[in-house]
């Protein structure tokens, strides 16, 4: 039995006798600075490139009328006619509401007898001064009996038409708010009248974007209710001022709407498309995130690995633009990228 133990004590002082001398032998290799190189990584690249890219600006919009009034009445009078009849179209002209109007009926009425009367004297007058038979003073008075007569005429006519309520251009009326019959105080509001065949969309585009911007380009609108279908439309117009707070510029597009399927009020997706440019583009997968930033592997002299921090701009399905970290032409590893640090050597798999 103490052969046995012998036996099992030289065997283990035997294998740490062995481990400490292999231990050294390192040891004195790294100091001597011969330690065996590192086997190089296997991982795949590809380098960044100058590409076209057509870039998006996506925006929340909110539709608008093209055109939009209130139809109100211009005096406190009874409504004797009322043609509202909710959501129906209107062509321009065409009578919405009538007000109790026979006052100015007659006032008008009596005015144009009074002018006849007045020119028929007036030209009695004008034969008579041919002759030297009348004055020109008398003449003249009565001309001004005319001048002054008319113009009553004219302001008696114009009160006349107020009372009358027409649609100012084609439209859609809204929900009316009296009824026929009723005693309207001046500046009540009867109904709505808005034209949706092109419905306006505003939203708002960040400053970056400004030098981009131009009225015709196009845009794409989207809504909740409709799911994936497009509706296309083009810039109208571009507020000349940027907000000071938003830092953003207000755009008003446009969108054909004859079938009447967006409402002003809706919230819309909106994706303007800017002219093509050239910009520096690396596949999607090359970056990597940590925090707030983002960065990338490049691969320099002797196949080392350096980690880069990247300034990423417009993103589309599978690559990203690079504002600055990178060059044209510069290799980047696009699988691997979590084996590898700064300073190893890679391989480039098939």
């Amino acid at each position: 039995m103490a052969k046995k133990y012998s036996a099992i004590v030289l065997f283990l002082l035997t294998a740490l006798a062995l481990l400490a001398a292999y231990l050294f032998y390192q040891t004195q290799q790294e100091t001597n600075g011969q330690r065996p190189p590192a086997r190089a990584i296997a991982v795949k690249t590809s380098h960044a490139s100058m590409q076209p890219l057509a870039r998006q600006v996506n925006a929340l919009g909110t539709g608008l009328a093209n055109d939009s009034v209130q139809l109100i009445a211009s005096s406190s009078e009874y409504l004797t006619y009322l043609n509202v009849i909710e959501g129906q179209s209107v062509q321009q002209g065409e009578v919405i509401a009538r007000l109790n109007d026979v006052e100015q009926r007659a006032r008008v009425a009596e005015l144009q007898a009074q002018l006849t009367e007045q020119q028929r004297q007036l030209e009695r007058l004008k034969n008579l001064a041919a002759t030297q038979a009348a004055a020109q003073s008398m003449l003249d008075e009565q001309q001004s009996r005319v001048n002054t007569t008319l113009a009553q005429l004219e302001s008696a006519e114009s009160r006349l038409r107020q009372m009358t309520i027409r649609a100012p251009f084609d439209g859609v009326l809204g929900l009316r708010t009296v009824s026929q019959g009723a005693f309207v105080n001046s500046g009540s509001v009867i109904t709505t009248l808005d034209n949706i065949a092109q419905l306006r969309v505003e939203f708002n585009v960040p400053e970056r974007f400004i030098a981009e911007l131009a009225v015709g380009m196009p845009v794409a609108i989207r809504n909740i209710a409709f799911r994936n279908e497009i509706f296309e439309g083009q810039i109208k117009a571009i507020d000349p001022r940027i907000d000071p707070v938003t830092r953003s510029v207000r755009v008003h597009g446009v969108v054909d709407n004859q079938e009447l399927r967006l409402r002003p009020g809706m919230l819309l997706d909106v994706r303007v498309t800017l002219a093509n440019q050239d910009v520096l583009m690396v596949p999607e997968n090359a970056l990597v995130p940590l925090q707030n930033r983002q960065y990338a592997f490049t691969v320099g002299e002797d196949d080392r690995v350096t980690q880069v921090q990247v300034q990423v701009g417009e993103r589309i399905p599978g690559w990203a633009e690079i504002l600055d970290g990178l060059a044209d032409g510069d290799e980047i590893i696009v699988e691997g990228v979590q084996k590898v640090r700064t300073g190893v050597t890679i391989r480039r798999a098939e």
